[in-house]
């Protein structure tokens, strides 16, 4: 039968263990001998080689452990502030196609989720109205261009005081107005994507394209071939994903931190709500001034580097940084969690010499901070010392060490 794999932890706190039962057992056997020899004195307490709330090592352990010592270190580090957020397209990303006037559908073959260019042909309508504006305008060019002849005419005749002045007034007014409404006319066909330059040969379409205005992928398709579509009707939706933003909802208390330019760093939260191993970074660009009715607010930062593929509405957790400061600091790992208090283990004592050097470690409570690339905010009591041996690695080998102890001597 094979044996089970055994942690380093709980083989180090085995070995602490039996290490101190084999001290027990030889001290007992000393105390006995000198029972023998000498009867001890009465009232006076027995002495004890490990103080309650410590650990101790001999040095074998402590190498086995890898425990490493350092000391305080002062840090510039963040102020962050965490919040959860979504993905959202700009206004001018985001796009509601519709059409002046209706029409019957004659072709579209878009879902959701297709991607489109700037100016592809999105669907193409069918209206007796297309066919009226483009008569229209072609009928009041022929009779602007008559108009303009006209004119000319009267007002060489009136230079030569052969004609009537009111004549010349006449075809004044007749031209702005003919002017005035060609204009109209081509205006109306532009809003149908038809220019005016296409109907010079006489040539008329009882037909228009919808084209797409941006490019990007279509979110919305609520329409089929031969359905009647009002005007101004949505007929289509389009997002362009490439520069979404961030929406990052922030408590009142905090926004106060938050500045315009500031770094972002984001996580999406995939399948399970777990956050994204990959992390993205970016920079506040703006902080809206208006409180929402749960006292929160909304801030938007850019993406640097945005991954392809990304969606408007994807949940998100982000980390703002705020002012830096100097701190005192020490490495995450040196920080150990004992129920609900955060504590480091300090060097207390070392003595003896060569194979018999034995280490004692105290576990000393502490308040902590902002973390930021591996290192930690500390707040150290008052009595402990800027300058004592903290343990930097290995901390949570003591403590396991230091509960089995506690439970054997129980």
């Amino acid at each position: 039968m094979n044996h089970p794999f055994v942690s380093r932890r709980l083989w180090l706190a085995l070995f602490i263990v039996l290490s101190s039962q084999t001290a027990c057992q030889q001290e007992d056997k000393s105390s006995k001998s000198s029972e023998t020899a000498a009867p001890a004195k009465t009232g006076e307490p027995a002495e004890s080689k490990e103080e309650a709330g410590t650990v101790e090592l001999s040095e074998t352990q402590f190498q086995t452990a890898g425990i490493r010592l350092g000391s305080l270190e002062t840090r510039t580090l963040s102020n962050l502030i965490r919040v959860n957020g979504s993905l959202n397209a700009p206004p001018q990303q985001q796009v509601s196609v519709s059409t002046p006037y209706g029409g019957i559908l004659v072709s579209s073959s878009l879902l959701p989720g297709t991607a489109v260019r700037k100016g592809q042909v999105l669907a193409v309508l069918e209206n007796p109205e297309f066919i009226r504006l483009q008569q229209d305008y072609l009928e009041t060019s022929s009779r602007l261009t008559f108009q303009e002849q006209e004119y000319e005419r009267q007002r060489e005749l009136s230079q030569q005081n052969v004609g009537a002045l009111k004549t010349l007034q006449q075809a004044t007014a007749e031209l702005g107005t003919l002017r005035a409404r060609a204009e109209g006319l081509r205006q109306q066909l532009a809003l149908l994507g038809i220019p005016s330059s296409v109907l010079k040969g006489g040539k008329i379409s009882r037909t228009v394209a919808i084209r797409a205005p941006i490019g990007g992928t279509v979110t919305v398709a609520g329409v089929n071939r031969g359905r009647y579509v009002a005007a101004n009707d949505v007929l289509f939706e389009i997002v362009d994903a490439s520069r979404l933003l961030a929406q990052l909802t922030v408590f009142e208390g905090d926004v106060a931190q938050v500045q315009v330019g500031k770094r972002v760093r984001i996580s999406f939260i995939g399948p399970g709500g777990a956050a994204m191993p990959r992390e993205y970074t970016g920079r506040i660009r703006l902080i809206n001034r208006e409180t929402n009715a749960d006292r929160t607010v909304s801030v938007y930062a850019s993406l640097d580097n945005a991954p392809s593929g990304l969606r408007p509405g994807t949940f998100l957790k982000a980390v703002i940084e705020t002012t830096s400061q100097p701190v005192p600091a020490l490495p995450e790992a040196a920080i150990v969690q004992s129920g609900n208090q955060s504590q480091i283990f300090v060097l207390e004592e070392k003595e003896g010499q060569g194979e018999g050097v034995r280490y004692r470690f105290r576990p000393i409570p502490v308040r902590i901070g902002v973390a930021e690339n591996g290192y930690q905010a500390v707040t150290l009591p008052a009595g402990l010392k800027p300058g004592n041996r903290i343990v930097i690695a290995g901390a949570y080998d003591l403590l396991s060490a230091m509960n089995n102890t506690e439970e054997e001597g129980e």
